[in-house]
């Protein structure tokens, strides 16, 4: 049992009576009172207490290091294969930027420059796979923590890289799917406000559908509908609007930079939306995992624990339990020669 559950041989501190801590004790005992309110909080705590700030940080790493080889390999394909089509070539490598609206024309301007054969397509997939299964890797590794899945019984390492490469298979197709959507949209010739409210739609479902796949893929453990539909929902929603936004971003700002600054821009804004991507990610699986076990309200302050606090730092102690019964007693018979 944690400390937050009750130490019997130990007491928490007194806090002192001041105008700064009652105002805290108020806006605790307001937020706990208001459901949507202290559902958020409890979403925005637990992220702290998995770590989520350092697992997206690592995600943003490895997925930053695997996007430049996929689009140059994209690239070659299609001039490969739509060799003398060059209107075509340009729609497609622009519907599959289009998930990066604040630097996908710095992107796309960048990969269709350089292209090449064989050679290029077997080293760029080669880069692309080492830090896509590093991705997949820190990702899985993230889920089972804010899923609060038991390190004992985590799958082991082969199982783990196959898991890595089906989420790649995954991700790769929702990019297709994205590409063709962008494509059967420009082609029919959608304009207007109803045009645009349509593509908007479409990108939600497929970035809610692509979320609930990665959830049931990622976590070594099966998640179903009923746990992931909350996260689904606000990660489809999130994800669009970082979309809808960057557009904007990039129309006022980014397309203004010269050149030499145009190049920080590319590498910083990628990260930073790569980053930010990655972030909403971790909570949507914050959502449906608080929202599944109803671990909300959280209090504000240590000095007086809710029952959810009490339950998370139980759980958290049981997830990170390394060392089963049997292997402890076991462990313990061992005798120093």
């Amino acid at each position: 049992m944690s400390d937050l559950a009750g130490n019997p041989g130990q007491e928490l501190p007194i806090r002192p009576d001041n105008l700064i801590n009652r105002t805290v004790d108020w806006i605790d005992e307001f937020q706990r009172r208001i459901g949507p309110i202290a559902f958020g909080f409890a979403v925005i705590k637990k992220f702290g207490d998995d770590r989520g700030g350092q697992f997206a940080a690592l995600l943003s790493y490895y997925t930053f290091f695997s996007l430049f080889p996929l689009l140059l390999v994209l690239v070659t394909i299609l001039g490969i294969v739509l060799e003398g089509n060059t209107s075509l070539q340009e729609r497609l490598v622009n519907s599959a930027v289009s998930r990066f609206p604040v630097i996908g024309d710095q992107i796309a301007g960048a990969v269709t420059a350089r292209t090449g054969g064989a050679a290029t397509i077997a080293i760029g997939l080669l880069v692309a796979l080492y830090a896509g299964i590093g991705a997949t890797g820190i990702a899985q590794e993230a889920l089972n923590t804010v899923f609060i899945v038991p390190v004992l019984q985590r799958q082991n390492f082969w199982i783990r890289k196959a898991r890595g490469l089906v989420t790649l298979l995954v991700f790769g197709t929702s990019i297709l799917a994205t590409t063709a959507l962008g494509s059967i949209a420009a082609w029919i010739g959608f304009g207007g406000l109803f045009g645009r409210l349509l593509l908007v739609l479409g990108t939600f479902m497929l970035n809610a559908a692509l979320i609930t796949m990665l959830f049931e893929v990622l976590v070594h453990e099966k998640l179903g509908w009923r746990v992931t539909r909350w996260g689904a929902l606000f990660g489809g929603i999130s994800w669009t609007m970082l979309q809808l936004i960057g557009s904007v971003y990039v129309s006022r700002i980014v397309a203004n930079a010269s050149r030499t600054y145009g190049l920080f821009a590319v590498v910083i804004g990628l990260l930073s939306w790569i980053y930010l991507q990655a972030q909403f990610f971790l909570l949507a699986a914050e959502v449906s995992s608080v929202a599944d076990r109803r671990l909300f309200p959280r209090a504000v302050v240590r000095e007086h624990p809710t029952r959810a606090d009490i339950d998370v730092a139980d759980l958290i102690e049981v997830r990170e339990q390394r060392v089963r019964e049997s292997e402890r007693a076991w462990r313990s018979r061992v005798t120093t020669p």
